[in-house]
């Protein structure tokens, strides 16, 4: 078991330490390493464009940290002690650790510029590809990584903080986002092109047709269900169906109808399906931008976003 005494010594020591490395600044490290390397306090001030008695006091200020004396001189020429060694090492080690860390964060900040993550609801990737076009073009240098998932998993992202932006058309309840709407969703009702069921009516009447609904995480389910809440409707017949092509297909085969944004139906063959004039419909709401207030931007992440405000209705060419 450790003696009081040697504890006192390592404890005294290692605060001995400690108030030392508090004590220490970068500068009074930068100052004698170019003593050292420059062979007198004259030759540092002059490399360092530094006054002589400024680099002097810089030494003493030094000397009196570390407690023992760091150079001597021996007929004109500055030798290192056995301290003064320690020292300097120590000098070299940080300033050479200071710069490998400059250059990583100037690295960093170049790929940051050049690039970002934009994570989007699974609708949007028909929307963001005919925006992205031009963005790209204007931007060769910009690399966008683009993710796509429904709602639930996008929000997942965004909790998670895995990207720089994200497009949702109906955006998550978090108080630490910023969210700027900048395009209409539309929302209509569709049927197959042989439809002859109730059309020209409430969605009410076509409550008991088979509806071909996207999954829990899409957000186009959510709102149809919150219309049905609204509006005291019941879907007697519905089947899941978790990707809005699949929807589509399914739609134009005669399996049933279906409720999707416009921005798909754009990517579809037309004559494959109707759209009926359903009341109330489309429904609309927006796209948003939404980002993470705690997240600083990238400059290209800003880019997209200005892009998206002013030239937003280039989607509507495709």
């Amino acid at each position: 078991m450790a003696s009081f005494a040697s504890v006192c010594i390592y404890f005294y020591t290692h605060q001995y330490i400690v108030e030392i490395m508090n004590a220490l600044t970068f500068r009074l490290l930068e100052v004698f390493k170019q003593i050292v390397e420059s062979g007198s306090i004259t030759a540092a001030s002059v490399a360092l464009k530094l006054s002589q008695p400024t680099v002097s006091l810089q030494l003493k200020k030094l000397t009196e940290i570390c407690g023992m004396t760091l150079l001597e001189t021996h007929h004109g020429t500055v030798c290192l002690t056995d301290a003064g060694s320690a020292v300097y090492q120590c000098a070299n080690d940080i300033i050479r650790t200071r710069q490998h860390l400059s250059s990583q964060l100037d690295t960093l900040k170049m790929d940051n510029s050049r690039s970002f993550k934009l994570a989007v609801v699974t609708t949007a990737k028909y929307l963001i590809p005919p925006i992205l076009k031009p963005f790209c073009l204007e931007h060769p240098d910009i690399n966008v990584q683009l993710k796509v998932g429904n709602t639930e998993q996008i929000t997942q992202r965004l909790q998670d903080n895995k990207d720089d932006l994200y497009i949702f058309s109906e955006v998550p309840e978090m108080h630490n986002i910023t969210a700027t709407a900048f395009m209409d969703n539309h929302l209509t009702v569709i049927a197959p092109a042989d439809y002859t069921g109730p059309n020209h009516c409430h969605l009410k009447d076509l409550q008991e047709q088979k509806f071909l609904i996207r999954e829990a995480g899409s957000a186009t389910h959510q709102v149809l269900v919150n219309y049905c809440e609204q509006h005291n409707i019941k879907l007697s017949n519905i089947m899941l169906i978790e990707s809005n092509e699949a929807i589509h297909l399914a739609v134009a085969s005669g399996l049933g109808v279906a409720v999707l944004s416009q921005h798909t139906l754009k990517q579809s063959k037309s004559g494959a399906v109707r759209e009926l004039n359903i009341i109330d419909f489309p429904i609309i709401n927006q796209w948003h931008t939404v980002t993470l207030k705690h997240r600083p931007q990238s400059g290209s992440s800003e880019k997209f976003q200005y892009h998206l405000a002013n030239h937003y209705h280039l989607a509507s060419a495709f």
